[in-house]
């Protein structure tokens, strides 16, 4: 059986705000569930935790081809010394 959490639990194990997991809830950032009547009560599986960390983590920084700089253009607001 998968483990459901409440608001305030998930935010605790992300180390965030309460409003902030509310409105990854808004904007459909986190998988979850309603339970109940009307609006119902979120739950969030303990396995959307893992895929929200996998797709909120950035990987190593690769090195950037020509291609990709060419199409930046020049950086005219960093100063390189």
């Amino acid at each position: 059986m998968v483990k459901l959490f409440t608001v305030k639990e998930t935010a605790g194990l992300l180390n965030v705000s309460i409003d902030l997991v509310y409105q990854l809830v808004a904007c459909r950032k986190i998988r979850h569930e309603r339970i109940g009547l009307g609006r119902g009560r979120i739950r969030i599986p303990e396995d959307a935790l893992d895929e929200f960390r996998a797709r909120a983590t950035i990987g190593p920084i690769q090195e950037a081809s020509e291609k990709s700089l060419a199409r930046i253009g020049p950086l005219k607001h960093l100063k390189i010394s």
